[in-house]
């Protein structure tokens, strides 16, 4: 099981994406290999944040770009857990205004 939380900042850079492939965590279009962190270690990452192992369980956060227009569900967003391969729901980035 892998629980992200997020950490969020207003930025341009654009929507987070992440997926899941085993033990692989791809974030961004980067792969991440979560078994090269031994069991009951806390390691501090750049884009992994505070990631904890206990067993098979992963638990770290991630920062959340959102845009000018985030909802609040993007602005302070709940932890995510993930337990099947795929990609992962994040909270969107922006709210697309209509322009009809």
């Amino acid at each position: 099981m892998l629980t992200i939380k997020f950490s969020t900042v207003r930025s341009d850079t654009g929507q987070l994406t992440a997926s899941l492939s085993g033990k692989v965590l791809t974030v961004d279009g980067v792969d991440y290999d979560l078994n090269l962190v031994p069991d009951g270690a806390s390691v501090e990452h750049e884009v992994l944040q505070g990631l904890t192992r206990t067993g098979d369980d992963f638990e770290l956060t991630l920062i959340l770009p959102h845009g000018a227009k985030a909802p609040e569900e993007t602005r302070f967003p709940q932890p995510v857990t993930v337990t099947v391969d795929g990609a992962i729901d994040v909270p969107i980035f922006d709210v697309v205004e209509d322009l009809a």
